[in-house]
């Protein structure tokens, strides 16, 4: 199988399982449809297809990854609908559309991001695997977009505004930002594989 087929193949599964994601009915559906909004808005699906990858490299049925693989989709998400509010890049504008906050408001975008985090905990740990593989990807999850991963990249981002970054400096916001989020999308389906 070539690479844009494979790689098509994961995507268009991804997309089918977000898809059926936040679809209820509830007294509080404009929060639903913020969550949607934002992750039925496109995107190259990196982190899903990486973490299906190396499921499959681990020797099982990458469909069986699939909630692992669009926990990360959930996450990274919610990181983009924070990212864009006006407490910190002000963006009005993400993947050609309106962002979150200017189409729901910044409270609704706000709680739409929270709402896509613990979402994202809660499709791993109802995941049909064992628990302790369950308990390690959330772990791995955690440990990406937490403290020392992707929210310590944001707040060196935010600081990196205030003043000229060096080099270094510079990679370390990218390697907290975006790559802790790769990193745990490969080490997710590396426990999902075995």
């Amino acid at each position: 199988m070539n690479y844009e087929r494979h790689y098509e193949q994961y995507r268009a599964a991804v997309e089918d399982y977000l898809s059926a994601l936040f679809a209820g009915s509830a007294p509080y559906d404009r929060l639903y449809e913020a969550m949607r909004y934002s992750v039925l808005s496109g995107g190259k699906r990196i982190r899903p297809v990486l973490t299906l990858e190396f499921a499959r490299l681990g020797g099982i049925d990458w469909h069986l990854a699939l909630p692992y693989a669009c926990a990360l989709e959930l996450v990274h998400n919610y990181s983009l609908i924070h990212d864009d509010l006006p407490c910190m890049d002000n963006d009005d504008l993400r993947r050609g559309k309106p962002t979150n906050h200017v189409v729901f408001g910044e409270a609704n975008a706000v709680l739409a991001g929270d709402a896509l985090q613990t979402a994202a905990f809660e499709t791993i740990l109802t995941a049909d695997y064992p628990a302790e593989v369950r308990a390690a990807a959330a772990l791995e999850l955690s440990r990406g977009a937490g403290r020392d991963g992707m929210c310590a990249g944001q707040v060196l981002d935010i600081e990196g505004e205030q003043r000229p970054l060096t080099l270094d400096e510079l990679k370390l916001v990218h390697r907290k930002k975006t790559g802790a989020l790769l990193e745990a999308a490969c080490v997710i389906g590396a426990v999902a594989g075995g």
